[in-house]
């Protein structure tokens, strides 16, 4: 079965990229308890997404990862509509980048096989 881009991005870079997100902000010293308040999420939730058991189906370049750790920087005192209009702009540069279609190519591949 072949999969569209939205389902890809749904299912796919949208839990990869707050992976790497929330990853970044541990690494930048905020506790997992502010981490899950900015998202949203049960503090469980932040555990799998840390112990790689969420967010594993996309793979971001090391220019992508850097773009990452930048807005996870300015994310770290927003909140609500404010987070969620920093992970669309994210989103948007990322998925500008066509990383985004090789993925979807090699995705579209699989399926065939």
């Amino acid at each position: 079965m072949l999969r569209t881009p939205c389902e890809i991005i749904l299912w796919g870079f949208l839990p990869a990229l707050r992976k790497e997100l929330v990853k970044a902000m541990i690494k930048k010293g905020v506790k997992r308890k502010e981490v899950a308040k900015i998202f949203g999420l049960s503090e469980a939730a932040i555990c799998q997404y840390l112990k790689s058991k969420r967010g594993t189906d996309f793979k971001f370049t090391q220019k992508a990862k850097k773009q990452i750790e930048k807005a996870a920087e300015r994310m770290v005192n927003l909140r609500g509509k404010e987070v969620i209009n920093e992970i669309c702009e994210l989103c948007l540069i990322l998925r500008k980048g066509r990383s985004f279609c090789k993925q979807h190519k090699l995705l579209c591949l699989r399926k065939r096989n």
